[in-house]
C-alpha cells in the first residue's frame, strides 16, 4: 500500500511542477529531458550502474521500448495541446488507464466480479468528470480528433507494458535497474531528438531548467518506481490497483491546483470529485 500511496503523491506532485513550468514559460521540453536524466542518475545511484548482466537481462527490450515511447508521447501531449486543446488531451492520458485494466483483466486472466466492473466503470466516470474542462476552440481538424486516440493508445500501452514487464520478467532486485534504464533510454531519445527542434544546447544548462529538471526527476523515479513496486506487491488486482492509483493522482492533482494555483472547479468538476473517494472506497475494498 506505501507504494501505491508513493506513486500517486509523486505522480500528482508532478502535475504541480509541470504547472510551475508552464507559467514561468519555461522550455517544458529541456526539463523533461534534464527530468530523465535525473532519474536515470538517481536510480543507478541506488542500484549501482549497469553490468554485462544488465545487457542480457530479459527485460531490457522493453525497458528500451517504454523509454522510446516516454519521449513519443511526451511530444504528441504537447502538440495535442495545441491542436486539439487542454481538455481534450487531459481526458486522452487519463482515460487511457482503461487499456492496462482490461489488459490485467483478459491476458493475466484476472478475476471478474460484479464489484470489480462497477468499480472500475465508476473510475472511468469519475476520471472523466473530474478532468473535464471546457474545450479552448472548437475542434475542425481531423488531426485534432487523431492525436488525442493516438495519445489515449500511447500512454495505455506504456502502462500495460510496465505491467508485462513487472509480471513476466522483473525480480525485486531488478526493479530499479530497470527504472534507471528505462529513463537513461527517454534522456538519450530526448537528447538525440533535440537538434531537430533548431534550440541550443545551451539553454539546458539555465539555472531554472537545471532546478526544474531535477525535482521533476526525483519525483518522476519515485513515481515509476511505486506504481512498479505496487504492482510487485500483489496487494491489489492489477485492474484495481491501475483504477485507485489513475483516480487518486486524477484527484490529489485538482487538490493540489485549487490549493495552491486557486484553479476554478465546475459543478461537474466536484461531483467528479465526490465520486472518485466513492470509488477509491469501493475499489479498495475488491481483494
Amino acid at each position: 500500500m506505501i507504494y501505491l500511496v508513493l506513486c500517486i503523491l509523486s505522480s500528482s506532485f508532478l502535475m504541480v511542477v509541470f504547472k510551475i513550468t508552464a507559467r514561468r514559460k519555461m522550455d517544458t521540453y529541456n526539463v523533461i529531458v534534464i527530468n530523465y536524466i535525473v532519474a536515470s542518475l538517481l536510480g543507478f545511484l541506488i542500484s549501482g550502474f549497469p553490468t554485462r548482466e544488465t545487457f542480457t537481462s530479459n527485460w531490457l527490450v522493453f525497458a528500451i521500448i517504454i523509454g522510446i515511447l516516454f519521449i513519443v508521447v511526451f511530444l504528441l501531449i504537447a502538440y495535442s495541446t495545441k491542436v486539439s486543446g487542454i481538455a481534450l488531451t487531459t481526458v486522452a492520458v487519463k482515460m487511457s488507464v482503461i487499456l492496462p485494466i482490461l489488459f490485467s483483466i483478459f491476458y493475466f486472466s484476472e478475476d471478474i466480479s460484479f464489484l470489480k466492473v462497477i468499480g472500475i466503470i465508476l473510475a472511468m466516470i469519475a476520471v472523466y468528470l473530474t478532468v473535464h474542462k471546457k474545450q479552448d476552440h472548437n475542434i475542425t481538424k481531423r488531426i485534432a480528433i487523431i492525436l488525442p486516440v493516438l495519445l489515449f493508445l500511447g500512454s495505455g500501452t506504456i502502462d500495460s507494458l510496465i505491467k508485462y514487464t513487472q509480471a513476466t520478467f522483473l525480480q525485486e532486485d531488478s526493479t530499479i535497474m530497470f527504472t534507471s534504464v528505462l529513463f537513461t533510454i527517454a534522456a538519450i531519445c530526448g537528447i538525440l531528438y533535440s537538434p531537430l527542434r533548431k534550440k541550443s544546447f545551451a539553454a539546458y544548462f539555465r539555472k531554472d531548467i537545471l532546478v526544474s529538471g531535477t525535482i521533476l526527476g526525483i519525483i518522476n523515479f519515485g513515481s515509476l518506481y511505486g506504481i512498479v513496486m505496487a504492482l510487485e506487491s500483489n496487494v491489489f488486482d492489477s485492474s484495481v490497483l491501475f483504477g485507485i492509483n489513475n483516480i487518486g493522482i486524477v484527484v490529489l492533482s485538482v487538490i493540489l491546483a485549487l490549493a495552491l494555483f486557486r484553479e476554478e472547479l465546475t459543478l461537474r468538476n466536484k461531483a467528479g470529485i465526490i465520486l472518485s473517494v466513492i470509488t477509491i472506497i469501493l475499489l479498495s475494498l475488491i481483494r
